[in-house]
C-alpha cells in the first residue's frame, strides 16, 4: 500500500509551505488519523528500508537522552523489520570523554537488541574538544580510534567525511554523503576544507544505482532558531550543489529542535534533528515549514524506490509531523495529529 494512502488529508508542497505557520504553531492537524502511537503509524508502511536519525544526544546520560534512547528501541521493536541504520548527527559526547564513556553512553544507552544496526556518525562542534568546546585535546581522535579499533561495534566513523550506500553497494536505495561542516576557527583546517570540497564534488559526479541521494552533516544550512538562524557560510559552501544536484534530503543537528523546512530555490527537504537530549533552543514562527522546540525526539525514515516517508517522533512515541517525498520532488505533509505541546516558540 502506498504510504500516502496511510495518512489522511495530504496537502501539496506549495500548500504545505503556505500553511506552515499554522501547522507549526500547533493549530493545524489532519483529522481522523488514527492511533496516537508513532509505532502503530510506522508499522503500516509496508516493505522498504527503515532508518532512524537523531542529533545532539551526547549528554552524560540525562533523563532526556535516556528517554529518547528507550523510545527509539521501542519504536524499532514495533516495526517488525530490521533497521538499516541510525544517522548519528553529531555532538556525540558533550564535555570530556573518560575511559568507558563510549561503552556506557553509546553501546549500553542505545539497545543492541533493538537497534542492532550501524550508527553512521557525523562530527559536531562538541566532538572536536577545542578550547571553545569542552577543552579535551584529542577528543575527536578518541571517537575515530574507537571506530577503527572496534570494527564489530555499531559505531561507524571512518573519517570526517565519507559516503555510504544503503542497504548495500550492490543494490542501493540511498547514497548517503556524510560531511563535516566545522568551518569555524579550530574546526576544519584550510587544507581539510579544500580536500572535503573536492570529495563532495567528486561524489556528486559519480554514477550511482541508488534512486536517492542524501547529504548528512551536523550543521543546518537553514534553521528557525532565534540565536543562530541560517548558516551563511555553509549556504555559500554547499548551497550551489543543493540547487543543482538531485539531493532529496539534507539532514543536520546542531540546533536543539525538530524542523522540516522547504526553502525556495533549493531541491532538498531540510531536516533538523537536534532533540536527542541536550537543552532545547528558542525558535521563531516560520513560513518555511514545521518547527518544534517543545519536546525531545528523533526521526524515522521509510525508503522505497519511489517514495520517502519521514516522521518526527517524540520521546513518548507521538508522531509530531510527517511528510512524504516522491522521485519528482513532490512533498506532501501527512501529519496524523499534532499534540498541543508542538510548535514554535520565540
Amino acid at each position: 500500500m502506498p504510504a500516502s494512502n496511510l495518512f489522511n488529508s495530504p496537502i501539496t508542497r506549495r500548500e504545505a509551505i503556505r500553511r506552515a505557520v499554522v501547522f507549526s504553531s500547533g493549530a493545524w492537524a489532519a483529522a481522523q488519523f488514527g492511533a496516537l502511537q508513532a509505532k502503530e503509524a510506522a508499522a503500516s508502511l509496508g516493505d522498504g528500508m527503515h532508518l532512524l536519525a537523531l542529533g545532539d544526544y551526547g549528554t552524560n546520560g540525562n533523563d532526556a537522552q535516556t528517554s529518547v534512547a528507550k523510545q527509539m528501541a521501542k519504536f524499532a521493536d514495533g516495526l517488525g523489520q530490521p533497521l538499516a541504520a541510525v544517522l548519528a548527527l553529531g555532538d556525540n559526547f558533550y564535555s570530556t570523554i573518560k575511559p568507558g564513556r563510549i561503552e556506557r553512553q553509546f553501546e549500553e544507552m542505545y539497545s543492541k537488541d533493538s537497534l542492532d544496526c550501524p550508527f553512521y556518525v557525523c562530527v559536531g562542534n562538541h566532538d572536536y574538544g577545542t578550547a571553545k568546546y569542552d577543552f579535551q585535546e584529542g577528543k575527536l581522535a578518541l571517537q575515530l580510534d574507537y571506530a577503527k579499533n572496534n570494527p564489530t561495534s555499531r559505531w561507524k566513523l571512518p573519517s570526517k567525511w565519507y559516503t555510504v550506500e544503503l542497504p548495500n553497494p550492490e543494490n542501493p536505495l540511498v547514497r548517503m554523503i556524510v560531511l563535516d561542516g566545522s568551518y569555524w576557527e579550530g574546526g576544519l583546517t584550510p587544507q581539510e576544507k579544500i580536500e572535503q570540497r573536492r570529495f563532495f564534488k567528486a561524489e556528486l559526479a559519480k554514477e550511482t544505482k541508488a534512486p536517492w541521494t542524501w547529504m548528512v552533516n551536523h550543521y543546518p544550512l537553514f534553521s528557525e532558531t532565534v540565536d543562530r538562524g541560517d548558516n551563511k557560510r555553509l549556504i555559500e559552501e554547499w548551497g550551489p550543489a543543493l540547487k543543482e544536484h538531485d539531493i532529496s534530503l539534507a539532514f543536520a543537528g546542531h540546533d536543539h529542535t525538530l524542523q522540516h523546512l522547504q526553502v525556495e530555490g533549493y531541491k532538498p527537504s531540510f531536516i533538523v534533528s537536534g532533540a536527542g537530549g541536550a537543552r532545547l533552543y528558542d525558535c521563531r514562527t516560520t513560513d518555511r515549514g514545521f518547527v518544534n522546540n517543545q519536546v525531545f525526539g528523533f526521526n524515522h525514515v521509510h525508503v522505497t524506490p519511489e517514495l520517502l516517508t519521514v516522521q518526527f517522533i517524540d520521546a513518548k512515541g507521538n508522531q509530531l509531523h510527517a511528510f512524504t517525498r516522491d522521485r519528482n520532488g513532490k512533498v506532501e505533509v501527512v501529519t496524523k495529529q499534532e499534540p498541543a505541546t508542538a510548535g514554535a516558540a520565540g
